[in-house]
């Protein structure tokens, strides 16, 4: 039987675009190799907020199947 595991990780953030780019595909590979998949960026922003503001970066839910 499998189940899902979840986890809330912060999304790294530089103010470059291509520095940030570069570093949010290399922390998303790396959670890839433990089996991690993106699901949703900033799951819990409310619906009434708009965006976000630096220094506190969006958080990413992510997601993996485990053996249970």
């Amino acid at each position: 039987m499998t189940r899902i595991e979840y986890r809330i990780e912060l999304m790294v953030y530089h103010e470059n675009e291509e520095v940030h780019r570069s570093e949010l595909l290399a922390q998303l590979n790396d959670l890839g190799k433990e089996g991690w998949r993106l699901v949703a960026i900033d799951p819990l922003q409310r619906s009434s907020g708009g965006g976000w503001t630096p220094p506190r970066p969006p958080a990413m839910l992510l997601m993996r199947e485990v053996a249970a």
